[in-house]
């Protein structure tokens, strides 16, 4: 049975059978800078109802606090916490912290989890996006560590764990940190705008009669990669992904094979290529591969667009196109606005307070995607893709529409309330049954939260074709493999190149290609090859790889395979999924020298004496004292199917 008791002195603690999970106490900041923190504020009432315990505080400042704690009906325990101001003027606040937590006091009777104990505890650092390739990494507390929107304490050995995360993404950026002055106690913070979020303003502030905080749910247990699930499973069911029934999308996208080299021939040279070289070989899903145009394609004339469009799908493929909509590259913010005339790019800029342009960042100024003028401009452009036919579209950038800042809305003041209106504003324009037909999206550099919106999410920024890739891809499976599924359609993992991706100058060898490859398959995934088929090498080394029924039937069954171990900074080299009533393994490769990678069957929740083919080499592997050996010098992957 899991509940909340109130222990005095503004702390209460969090029970689950004989443990005690956690301590914690609250606080809240007014925008004015006056602040109620429950340890020295006076609990004026305290309710207990339908088992929700709700605690008032009032503070020294004329602040009230209410805190609310509750277990779901799925067992999660949460928290949120109100500010209101004590004379019933407008509450206003940029940051609330419903929890301030650490391990619970030592008390006869009760247990704390062993994870509190535990000198090696890590702490999973989620990051708010992927853009200049952030990745997940997983260290020691420290004062000042930060992750966002949740976290979770675990120990490595045993796997015991303590999950920590919002539970709402409406209006709060939310993040989890370590105190400053004791790296043991860390903050569920509401409020977060910072480096990590590449904010340069700060967070927005909310108003009402009273500004809640959103909620954070806690969930304990024997293995922190169950928790991730469950959380996940939780967040599923408050918000579902939006649904695509038409298969993985298997095809090609132009950015890593040709970058700005894309042009009309190049781009149905390489659809021609997919339909005349890959389809008869396996290397398609429910008939169809996708062409996908990413940026560049402006060089091309709508007609000429539309026209391809149609060629591709008069030979049985679809057509992709791409589009940065919360991001502005150019360089003229006088320049005429597509789609809107008489009006400039400039009056569609975020600024800050004082009407300054925000700073660019990754190359570009977000716009206000809360003004008028921005969704007609969208509106122009989506309809477009629509009318010629497209049925695909990467949409980058989007990182951008969640940057704090002052809108034309004055209603949405803060990034997450302004990222969550745009996202619904594209997924409307493209909705199946206002255009008649499906329409694949594709969010790229987008925050892991708010989810729901798109059919996939790229997990990594640029990921290519080299060791170095393959290991930041794996980084991102290792600790995001859960979102795929329950929070988006498709954990998207980004272009699979096979031979060298523009501004290379060296191919990747045969072993990088096959694990760069592996890694998508077992992503959840996206399939969407990118080299330059005008290299005859290219060709050669596609054919051979991405023509693979058995491979390519694991990618398509929509299964992300679970990690066997973290790894601190870095990846997993094990990774396990059953598919179709088969045990499978992908074992990695990314270090130069020569190593055995080992598998420990039991710990990875497999058979300790079943014997294995892998689907590349056709290679038996033998389960032996429990475990799988596989010795490899650079590179490579295993793709292992139980026989």
């Amino acid at each position: 049975m899991t509940g909340w008791i109130y222990t005095g002195n503004g702390f209460w603690e969090l029970e689950a059978g004989e443990k005690r999970i956690l301590k914690a106490y609250a606080r809240a900041e007014s925008a004015d800078g006056r602040y109620v923190d429950t340890r020295t504020a006076r609990l004026e009432g305290q309710t207990l109802e339908n088992g929700l315990l709700a605690l008032r505080f009032l503070g020294e400042e004329g602040l009230v606090l209410t805190e609310r704690l509750g277990v779901t009906d799925e067992g999660i325990a949460w928290a949120d916490c109100t500010l209101q101001e004590a004379d019933g003027t407008e509450a206003a606040s940029r940051l609330l912290t419903p929890l301030v937590f650490c391990a619970p006091d030592a008390k006869e009777g009760h247990r704390a989890p062993a994870v509190w104990k535990d000198l090696w505890l890590r702490m999973l650092c989620v990051p708010y996006d992927n853009t200049m390739w952030l990745r997940y990494e997983a260290l020691p507390l420290k004062s000042g560590r930060r992750s966002y929107d949740l976290t979770v304490l675990y120990s490595e050995s045993s796997r015991e764990g303590i999950l920590v995360g919002a539970l709402d993404f409406d209006r709060w950026k939310n993040g989890i940190v370590c105190s400053a002055t004791d790296a043991n106690t860390l903050e569920a913070r509401c409020g977060m705008a910072d480096e990590g979020t590449h904010d340069t303003q700060p967070h927005g502030v909310l108003r009402g009669t009273e500004v809640s905080s959103s909620r954070f749910g806690i969930l304990y247990g024997a293995d922190y990669r169950k928790l991730l699930e469950a959380y996940g499973d939780f967040l599923s069911s408050e918000r579902p992904p939006l649904k695509w029934e038409h298969g993985v999308p298997f095809g090609f996208n132009s950015w890593a094979g040709l970058a700005f080299r894309l042009n009309e021939a190049r781009y149905e040279g390489s659809a021609e290529f997919l339909r005349t070289e890959l389809m008869n070989g396996g290397y398609e899903n429910q008939g169809t591969t996708y062409a996908n145009l990413d940026a560049g394609w402006n060089v091309m004339a709508p007609e000429r667009l539309a026209a391809q469009a149609q060629r591709l799908h008069q030979a049985g493929q679809k057509a992709g196109i791409y589009d940065a909509p919360f991001a502005f590259f150019g360089k003229d913010t006088q320049e005429e606005i597509p789609g809107v005339p008489g009006h400039s790019y400039g009056e569609i800029l975020l600024r800050d307070e004082k009407g300054r342009l925000l700073p660019r960042v990754d190359g570009a100024i977000p716009y206000d995607v809360t003004h008028p003028l921005w969704e007609e401009m969208t509106r122009y452009k989506f309809n477009r893709f629509v009318e010629w036919n497209y049925d695909y579209v990467k949409v980058d950038f989007m990182t951008h529409g969640g940057m704090e800042g002052c809108r034309y809305d004055k209603t949405v003041s803060t990034g997450r309330q302004a990222i969550n209106r745009a996202y619904a504003f594209l997924d409307a324009l493209l909705d199946e049954g206002r255009i008649g037909r499906p329409f694949f999206i594709s969010l790229s550099i987008a925050p892991i939260f708010p989810y729901g919106y798109g059919h996939a999410r790229r997990v990594s920024c640029d990921a290519f074709g080299t060791a170095q890739d393959v290991e930041y891809e794996l980084n991102s499976h290792t600790y995001g493999w859960w979102l795929s599924g329950r929070l988006y359609q498709y954990n998207d993992p980004d272009h699979i190149v096979l031979y060298k991706s523009f501004g290379m100058e060296k191919a990747s060898t045969e072993g990088e290609a096959r694990a760069r490859y592996t890694t998508a398959v077992i992503g959840g995934t996206v399939m969407m090859l990118s080299d330059d088929y005008e290299l005859l090498e290219a060709g050669e080394r596609t054919r051979k790889l991405a023509c693979n029924p058995a491979v390519n039937r694991i990618a398509a069954s929509q299964t992300a395979f679970l990690p066997a171990e973290s790894a601190a900074d870095s990846a997993s080299t094990a990774y396990s999924a059953v598919i179709d009533g088969k045990a499978c393994v992908a074992l990695f490769h990314w270090k130069p020298e020569k190593e055995t990678v080992v598998l420990d069957a039991a710990r990875a929740g497999l058979k300790e004496d079943a014997e294995y083919t892998d689907l590349w080499s056709g290679r038996s592997f033998q389960t032996e004292n429990g475990r799988i050996s596989w010795e490899i010098e650079g590179c490579d992957a295993l793709l292992l199917q139980e026989r």
